[in-house]
């Protein structure tokens, strides 16, 4: 039967080997009742917290919660602070709360855009949009700051044309003088733009291999208005309305 000092040592060694596993044990649990959906309120007077996760918006002064232990029950604005307040001001569900994992369409999608599918042609991007209920395809033209559209798509909508602003030479040396017009309604995604205005000029000139249904090219000004994001890796265009 082992001396009391070596089982003294025996249980010292023991809970040294165990230490490091419960430990981890236990960050596990953490983690997993811990999804990032769960956040620290403090009450109006700063007195009491509580961790909570908003399960959902019952009206702009009624917000429906769970605590750790699962139960769920009603809070009211007003009863927290300033910043609580605020985050629930702006809460909406299925938020992402861990960026770091989350995807790019996801995270974009929670801020209001809307994607769409870009394909190629050589080294330019297409994106399929619709103006005045014409659709086809715009190439991507950000190093130009203005938008131009195809005169005989020009002609199909019925764009009233007026003298253009730019003079264009193309490869084989013969300048161009565009026209000038504006669509009255633009549709790309969920998005829709009303009076945007175009240069006018054969998008042939502009681009080499330009794909047949090719109504114009997309430049700085309509990306703008669009609040456009070009995902290139993944093939895809955010847009987003104005307020």
């Amino acid at each position: 039967m082992p001396s009391p000092l070596l089982r003294l040592l025996l249980l010292a060694l023991f809970a040294w080997i165990a230490l490091p596993a419960l430990a981890e044990n236990d960050d596990a649990d953490q983690e997993k009742k811990d999804d990032g959906s769960f956040r620290i309120f403090t009450s109006a007077r700063g007195n009491k917290t509580l961790r909570l996760k908003v399960l959902s918006r019952i009206d702009d002064e009624t917000y429906k919660v769970e605590n750790e232990d699962g139960k769920a029950f009603n809070i009211k604005p007003s009863n927290l602070s300033r910043s609580d307040q605020l985050f629930l001001e702006f809460w909406e569900p299925n938020a992402i709360f861990d960026l770091k994992a989350a995807k790019l369409p996801d995270v974009l999608d929670q801020m209001g855009y809307s994607a769409l599918d870009l394909t190629t042609a050589g080294n330019t991007f297409i994106v399929n949009i619709t103006a005045d209920g014409k659709s086809g395809k715009f190439l991507l033209d950000p190093s130009r700051s203005f938008s131009t559209f195809d005169p005989a798509a020009a002609a199909d909508i019925g764009m009233n044309l007026g003298e253009g602003r730019i003079s264009f030479t193309d490869n084989a040396g013969q300048t161009s003088r565009s026209k000038q017009g504006a669509v009255k309604e633009l549709k790309a995604g969920q998005v829709t733009l009303a009076s945007q205005e175009f240069q006018v000029i054969e998008v042939a000139k502009m681009f080499r291999g330009v794909p047949a249904g090719t109504l114009g090219a997309i430049g700085g000004d309509l990306l703008s208005r669009l609040n456009a994001l070009v995902d290139y890796e993944g093939k895809q265009l955010f847009v987003k309305a104005d307020k």
